[in-house]
């Protein structure tokens, strides 16, 4: 009887085992959801973009989202990783001038943002066109809920 009961802890504790290793941390079912987190940094740069001369104290750019993932777009490729690095690394110094300007209270009229134009609008080209090629189209993929996200009440 004793050897039975060790069968079974051992054979539960061998299928959580395997359960934790195929699931793994998202991996490629993430993909989609980093780059729609990191286009949405994009859109909403762009949009600050437009309106930074009309606004009265400045905002910074968002960055958020590409600080966070930034080491997990390796499968993006090399020309499109490059163009996101130099255009959030444009953002980074765009950010520490209106912080400059901030803190010294002078205006913020002087900071050429619109060089920020060109980079975001082909880095949001780039995001988009490989959603299209691995998504189909470029909305945010619908999350369904998962048996135990169902059964306990998860995303």
């Amino acid at each position: 009887m004793e050897s039975g009961a060790l069968w079974v802890v051992l054979s539960l504790i061998v299928v959580v085992a395997l359960f934790s290793f195929l699931r793994g941390r998202g991996g490629v079912r993430r993909r989609p959801e980093i780059i729609q987190l990191i286009l949405n940094d994009v859109k909403m740069d762009q949009a600050l973009v437009e309106a930074f001369y009309l606004r009265e104290k400045p905002r910074k750019f968002e960055r958020n989202n590409w600080a966070l993932y930034k080491n997990n777009v390796g499968f993006l490729g090399e020309s499109l990783n490059e163009t996101l690095r130099l255009t959030f690394g444009m953002v980074e110094d765009l950010n520490q001038e209106i912080k400059l300007a901030k803190k010294n209270k002078t205006s913020h009229q002087s900071i050429n943002v619109t060089k920020l134009n060109e980079p975001l609008k082909a880095s949001r080209k780039g995001l988009e066109d490989w959603m299209m090629e691995n998504l189909g189209t470029t909305e945010p993929p619908l999350k369904y809920p998962s048996f135990f996200g169902t059964l306990f009440g998860q995303e």
